[in-house]
């Protein structure tokens, strides 16, 4: 079974998705998490070994001053290798720890080309569940603290936290409508305790349907 997790940026995915992983450890469930950052490690995904060498911080900046649509070709490659991974992978539970869904909104947001994103949306490999973690932008502010990326901010190079609000408040407005259209799980992370036996109360009935 696939599931994926995305969410705005300071949603709580990674610290949600370790949880899971302890968590189905305790059950004696086989687990494997997949990421589109996972294109550094050549022995997960040996086709991006031309990338060795490359830092993730400083892609995480690059990416910001890509122009469109070339900045939405390359997030369309990064997250359909990760989905490709988590397709043919054997583990009874396999979470991608994001998904298309927020760099598709943050692409309408900045006026890429709406066939383009849809296109490449259509490509990517389907999951089982889509996990929608949903934060307010104040609050994912707050968790952040200075640790924020220009991409995360509309592309501001400054990164100034007025703009990852005004961003943020766009891409959260898009996604809560797809969740509603494609009945997706929405968890709320304001909590994160009542978040994770959301999220673990979701997938035991998920596993126990399969």
């Amino acid at each position: 079974m696939i599931i994926a997790l995305d969410g705005p940026d300071g949603a709580g995915k990674s610290t949600q998705l370790a949880r899971l992983a302890d968590w189905a450890g305790e059950l004696g469930v086989s687990f494997r998490t997949v990421t589109k950052w996972q294109l550094f490690d050549e022995t997960v995904m040996p086709e991006a070994r031309f990338l060795r060498g490359s830092r993730q911080e400083e892609i995480r900046v690059c990416i910001a001053e890509m122009p469109s649509p070339a900045r939405m070709l390359f997030l369309g490659w990064m997250n359909t290798m990760a989905a490709h991974y988590a397709a043919t992978a054997k583990e009874e539970l396999v979470v991608l720890d994001g998904y298309w869904a927020k760099h598709a909104a943050a692409e309408l947001v900045a006026g890429t080309h709406r066939p383009l994103v849809e296109a490449i949306v259509e490509a990517i490999a389907p999951v089982d569940r889509i996990v929608y973690f949903d934060v307010t932008p104040e609050e994912a502010l707050r968790r952040k603290g200075s640790d924020l990326a220009p991409y995360e901010c509309g592309r501001d190079l400054e990164c100034r936290p007025e703009n990852f609000l005004r961003h943020q408040s766009a891409v959260r407005e898009i996604l809560l409508g797809w969740a509603r259209e494609h009945d997706w799980n929405v968890i709320r992370t304001d909590s994160p305790g009542s978040a994770q036996q959301e999220l673990k109360t979701l997938v035991a009935d998920l596993l126990a349907d399969r």
